[in-house]
């Protein structure tokens, strides 16, 4: 005779709350990494805009580099800086009191493989005759 009282759960309900739970932590975990993930990319991204900043206020008076600048940064951030003016804004700015536009360009690289460019044109010191 079956008795009427027995309580608990059966193996077919407890193995569908173990398949729900499972589920949840893994679109739990999911969201962590996504998150965590975005945090190392904004910390890159905050880092690399830190370098521009840095380099785009580069003195003017040195602005007049022959040579493009390069060099690293920490995280593997490679850059390269490029100031060039032409000869005809150059002989210009000479003779209007010595000042004349020059294009800044900087090249920022990522280990991973991101690249970027900040163009800019500022006013740099003509070379004198």
């Amino acid at each position: 005779m079956p008795r009427t009282d027995d309580r608990g759960f059966t193996v077919v309900e407890v193995l569908v709350a173990l398949a729900a739970a499972a589920m949840t932590l893994a679109a739990i975990a999911n969201l962590a990494h996504g998150a965590t993930r975005s945090g190392v990319r904004a910390s890159t991204r905050l880092a690399e805009v830190a370098l521009a900043r840095t380099l785009m206020s580069f003195p003017n008076d040195r602005a007049t580099a022959a040579e493009p600048l390069s060099g690293e940064a920490a995280g593997g951030l490679r850059w390269t800086l490029a100031i060039s003016q032409s000869a005809d804004e150059a002989t210009a700015g000479a003779a209007a009191g010595g000042w004349a536009p020059a294009l800044v360009r900087l090249d920022v690289r990522q280990a991973g493989g991101a690249d970027w460019t900040v163009e800019s044109v500022r006013l740099v010191r003509a070379a004198a005759k």
